[in-house]
């Protein structure tokens, strides 16, 4: 089977953020908000493209933007009854690569914000934590298509509702936030569906 492949690009209309669990060694006697201060840039996800570093979106993550999207519009799938599109995109499309900013992780700054101490909202103390922002940014990856139900029109549809009402990374609108959203740029679509017999 040859998958359909949708061909993206997307850029940001709000800021990115990352919170990526890191395990950097902490130095003897560091404090929690030494520690934090010294390595908040661990938070970022990061891979080496063409011999240089660079920051990258997880592609699970894009890849729950987008089914999360379909779960939210709770469209129903034409001829199928109450079937919604959510496992259709939870199984029918997968992201081969993690989509690289072209981003340089030193170049990037962070905000401090006043987080929960164990990272569960209102579970009490609130401690200043950083986290790596990225003002503007964009993206282009490549989505393979599985499911052959999944057309041009309702794929465009999830990714764009994605942007707008899921987003990505770190308070994001999905979790209540403002970061992460997006827009889509363009939108290749090379069809490889066969015809039936």
């Amino acid at each position: 089977m040859t998958p359909t492949i949708a061909h993206v690009t997307i850029s940001g209309i709000t800021p990115l953020s990352h919170s990526r669990q890191h395990d950097e060694p902490k130095l003897d006697g560091e404090s929690h908000e030494a520690y934090d201060k010294r390595t908040w840039r661990a938070k970022l996800n990061t891979a080496v493209r063409d011999g240089k570093p660079t920051i990258v979106i997880p592609a699970h993550g894009l890849h729950q933007a987008i089914a999360a999207a379909a779960k939210y519009s709770k469209r129903q799938i034409p001829g199928q009854g109450k079937a919604t599109w959510t496992a259709k995109f939870t199984a029918g499309i997968t992201l081969l690569e993690d989509p690289a900013l072209n981003i340089d992780p030193a170049t990037v700054d962070g905000v401090t914000i006043s987080a929960n101490a164990d990272g569960i909202r209102g579970s009490g103390k609130r401690v200043p934590r950083k986290f790596p922002i990225i003002p503007t940014w964009t993206a282009s990856f490549d989505v393979l298509i599985l499911d052959p139900i999944i057309t041009r029109e309702i794929f465009e549809e999830m990714l764009e509702m994605a942007g707008m009402f899921i987003g990505i990374g770190r308070f994001r609108p999905e979790k209540g936030g403002t970061n992460g959203r997006f827009k889509i740029d363009a939108l290749g679509w090379e069809d490889n569906r066969k015809m039936a017999a």
